[in-house]
């Protein structure tokens, strides 16, 4: 009498079966089946199953979707994802306001369990921003060669942490005496990522 095991169905995946007793009969006793994955899943199991004369299958066999690392969130932005870090999903960076993509934009999961590229960071790479006044206009009063001129000093503002390391002054600082003539001013202001803004304006003496 032919001894049988169940139908082997496998979720994600196929079975090669190869049978004493010719095709026909790919669950009697004795069967062989390979277990394959289809593309992204990987095998949980034996490779081979075989009818026993138990009429049970020799072990069990999962076909579980591929899984790359997780990825790792960049400093001063994110990531969004279509299906997690699950085999074919695609992932998107971005970067807080004030920060530029550095790296790939999208890696995919490939089925190497491997991320189709390095992760990207975010890095300030935009220059802090600093508003000169307008030109400063004085007229010496009678008998004298120089005048006093004064202005706001100016802020600077950093797009990025807000963070400014220095501000340097080429030229007089306010409320100084200048001679006739036109006086150069500029300020330069620095941020973390050592980027630099300028602004320069003419102190003017008649």
């Amino acid at each position: 009498e032919t001894r049988w095991c169940s139908s082997i169905v496998v979720r994600h995946g196929y079975a090669h079966c190869r049978t004493p007793q010719g095709d026909f009969y790919t669950n009697a006793l004795g069967t062989r089946c390979d277990i394959y994955c289809h593309k992204g899943y990987e095998l949980h199991g034996p490779q081979q199953l075989i009818c026993q004369s138990s009429k049970r299958w020799s072990g069990k066999v999962l076909c579980k979707h591929k899984r790359c690392p997780p990825l790792s969130m960049p400093a001063n932005g994110g990531f969004k994802c279509l299906d997690g870090a699950y085999f074919g999903s695609r992932c998107e960076y971005y970067c807080s306001p004030g920060y530029q993509l550095k790296g790939n934009r999208i890696v995919a999961c490939l089925d190497s369990k491997a991320w189709s590229g390095p992760p990207a960071t975010c890095v300030d790479a935009e220059p802090p921003r600093i508003k000169c006044p307008s030109v400063k206009e004085k007229i010496a009063e009678p008998n004298k060669l120089t005048a006093k001129v004064f202005w706001d000093t100016p802020e600077g503002r950093d797009t990025a942490d807000g963070i400014l390391t220095d501000v340097i002054l080429k030229g007089l600082p306010p409320g100084s005496h200048f001679p006739e003539g036109d006086h150069k001013i500029q300020y330069t202001v620095y941020d973390r990522a050592e980027n630099k803004g300028t602004c320069k304006f003419l102190v003017k003496v008649r």
